[in-house]
């Protein structure tokens, strides 16, 4: 039988969702955010541009695709994250499509490599699907660059899937498209499918590209999974999606999401086809506040006593090594009484760090470090 999904057991994941909902509603100066500052359906709009409300207000709410609307497909497409409309499943959120994919993939009784430190999703999801999972580290302090050849080795008989996520959660660690490309024909080799989760891929690096355009991708052996949520603030609208050439594994994918939501909600997808037609302008603010933001950071790092800082290649966080800072009883004591929040690292498998994020408008995170750094000069009381 498999373990139930609250009492799972596995290398890396420590509990962190459970802790943000008994925390509740995050502060104002919230450096546990991993993603870019919500925006509200208004504003959104705004950005649209004309005639996106009425063609809100005049959408069905009937059941709609599946797959996902066919302008929504063609938006991710358009986008860059899929190479076209009719290789993409629209998804409940990233979480979802992971969810699926690694159903598709029949994870249940095989093995399951996952590069880490990872987001504790990317671990409890394959495992909660009753697979053996294997945490593999593919990052160190000092590395900007993730160590994919670490998992190579271990790609052999018997595994069904290599999970990795590029830009990583905590690190900001980027795989290596050649890497990508080897370690994508290994999987192969030995009938396993290599997973990038990217749903943070180009925000703070404008160049970065999405897996799906990488030659391996023709292959089948690889599987991209992409959301508005990190890069756009649209986490509320719960719209993300995978993408893969292999047409066996998406059609496993839509029937099994027949029996875990359906279908998306059609206002959520038409609001998400709305900012993926707007990407550019809606990544672009965002970029510039996490580029600021990693420069008052990486600053403020020099005037702590025992912190180092490996810079993020891309996504929307960082993960210094702040040893003062990283328990969970001084994030809970931050919290309470500095109405800041961040996620001590060893939620996450990497003690001594803490995971900040850059997505908070400037001037907020550096009165978020004011304050930071008022309560690591102030003694527990």
């Amino acid at each position: 039988m498999a373990p139930a999904l609250g009492s799972l057991a596995v290398p890396g994941a420590r509990g962190l969702e459970r802790w943000f909902a008994r925390a509740g509603t995050p502060p104002k100066l919230d450096l546990a955010r991993s993603g870019a500052s919500a925006l509200s359906v208004g504003e959104l709009l705004r950005i649209a541009g004309g005639g996106t409300l009425n063609g809100l207000l005049d959408l069905s709410l009937d059941y709609d695709d599946g797959a996902g609307r066919p302008g929504l497909r063609a938006a991710i497409a358009t986008s860059g994250a899929a190479r076209s409309a009719d290789e993409v499943l629209v998804t409940h959120g990233a979480v979802e499509a992971l969810l699926l994919c690694c159903g598709a993939l029949r994870v249940r009784g095989r093995r399951v490599l996952v590069g880490t430190p990872a987001y504790e999703g990317l671990l409890r999801t394959p495992a909660a699907l009753g697979a053996d999972v294997e945490a593999v580290e593919v990052w160190r302090p000092g590395w900007g660059v993730l160590d994919l050849g670490a998992l190579w080795g271990r790609v052999t008989p018997g595994v069904s899937a290599v999970l990795v996520n590029s830009p990583a959660n905590p690190s900001g660690a980027v795989a290596q498209p050649g890497d990508v490309a080897a370690l994508a024909a290994r999987c192969a080799e030995v009938g396993a499918t290599l997973v990038v989760d990217e749903v943070a891929v180009g925000t703070l690096d404008a160049s970065a590209r999405s897996a799906c355009s990488n030659a391996a991708f023709a292959s089948g052996a690889l599987v991209a999974i992409g959301d508005v949520s990190k890069p756009c603030g649209l986490g509320g609208l719960r719209v993300g999606w995978l993408t893969t050439a292999s047409r066996p594994l998406l059609d496993q994918a839509a029937a099994l999401k027949d029996l875990t939501s359906l279908a998306n909600a059609a206002p959520a997808e038409l609001l998400a086809q709305f900012a993926l037609l707007r990407r550019r302008e809606l990544v672009a603010p965002v970029r510039r506040a996490a580029r600021a933001n990693l420069a008052t950071l990486t600053a403020w790092i020099e005037t702590q006593a025992r912190a180092s800082l490996t810079p993020p290649r891309d996504g929307l966080v960082a993960l210094p090594f702040l040893p003062e800072a990283a328990t969970t009883r001084f994030a809970e004591r931050l919290r309470t009484t500095y109405a800041v929040s961040l996620v001590p690292g060893s939620l996450l498998g990497v003690d001594g760090h803490v995971r900040i994020g850059l997505g908070l408008a400037p001037h907020l995170f550096a009165e978020a470090l004011e304050r930071l750094d008022a309560a690591l000069r102030s003694p527990a009381g």
